[in-house]
């Protein structure tokens, strides 16, 4: 897939208009809102950065994942929140504003916590192609690219159009989830043989990751004394990850669309435990409370 259109034209001009679009629904409260909900922000942030790592290469070294699909897991977990998350949190009424809160913290730290831990993935699984160092500069490079810099942007439009923003939110969630499948079928379809030979192997790793970082993060925050709208919401943002980011950086940084497939199929599973998680966990906080049981003799007295 190398020199494709799809990897140099297509892919990061999606990114960058799925993470303007992301940036015009954030404003400056969304990063001063660190102060106002220290715990819960701390709590999420924690999750992400920390706890969501941690599971990514459990996961990997339990299932004894090779070399290529091992990254492709730490290069999965590296990413940050984005636009999906976002959206799932609003499908269950959750904190949205905690929401856009992490996503906006947690594209900012991706450009430390992603070189580190593809340092470190290839220290414990090894490297692509006998290169024992992560290209640093050109990774810093494509993520200012396709994420910090777009989502200025947008936040720009934001501050100066708010109206135009506003109005452009919805459109554009559902413009970010269709280019996300359509990039996703085209990556099946290349890949197909390595899919059906491989799956056994990195499958049910993935489906595990996912799982556990859902439960995971969502009984972290409840152990720590957060509502039920923020545990959600912080399920959630360590559940679902930008895949799309993580495939545009195995094809552009790596040139490597094999490192690519496992956060390829884990952007589509993940739409499906997400959403299932989301509907599941507004109806626990929407069910009506039982009636208490009166006894008969009161009536007949």
């Amino acid at each position: 897939m190398a020199e494709s259109v799809l990897s140099n034209v297509f892919l990061p001009l999606a990114i960058v208009l799925i993470m303007i679009a992301m940036g015009m629904t954030l404003t400056g409260d969304d990063f001063r809102r660190l102060k106002q909900q220290k715990a819960a922000v701390a709590t999420g942030l924690t999750s992400q950065l920390l706890l969501l790592p941690l599971l990514g290469f459990a996961v990997a070294w339990l299932f004894g994942l090779g070399t290529v699909f091992a990254l492709g897991m730490i290069l999965l977990v590296a990413s940050p929140g984005g636009s999906t998350s976002n959206l799932i949190v609003h499908v269950s009424n959750a904190d949205r504003a905690l929401s856009l809160t992490l996503t906006a913290i947690s594209n900012v730290a991706v450009f430390v916590s992603m070189p580190l831990l593809l340092s470190l993935g290839q220290r414990a699984f090894g490297s692509l192609d006998g290169d024992a160092a992560v290209p640093v500069g050109d990774l810093v490079v494509q993520i200012a690219a396709l994420t910090v810099i777009p989502i200025a942007i947008g936040m720009f439009v934001r501050q100066r159009a708010p109206g135009f923003a506003e109005r452009l939110e919805e459109p554009a969630k559902r413009v970010a989830t269709i280019v996300f499948l359509v990039i996703v079928l085209l990556l099946v379809i290349q890949n197909w043989s390595v899919i059906v030979s491989d799956a056994p192997e990195f499958g049910p790793a993935f489906v595990t990751l996912n799982i556990l970082a859902l439960a995971v993060g969502t009984l972290f925050a409840f152990r720590v004394g957060l509502s039920s709208e923020e545990a959600t919401t912080i399920g959630i943002e360590t559940g679902i990850q930008n895949s799309t980011l993580a495939i545009a950086i195995a094809l552009s940084v790596f040139d490597s669309d094999d490192l690519a497939i496992v956060p390829g199929l884990y952007g589509l599973w993940m739409l499906f435990t997400g959403f299932a998680f989301a509907f599941y966990m507004r109806s626990r906080r929407t069910e009506p409370e039982p009636k208490l049981q009166r006894d008969p003799s009161e009536f007949t007295a």
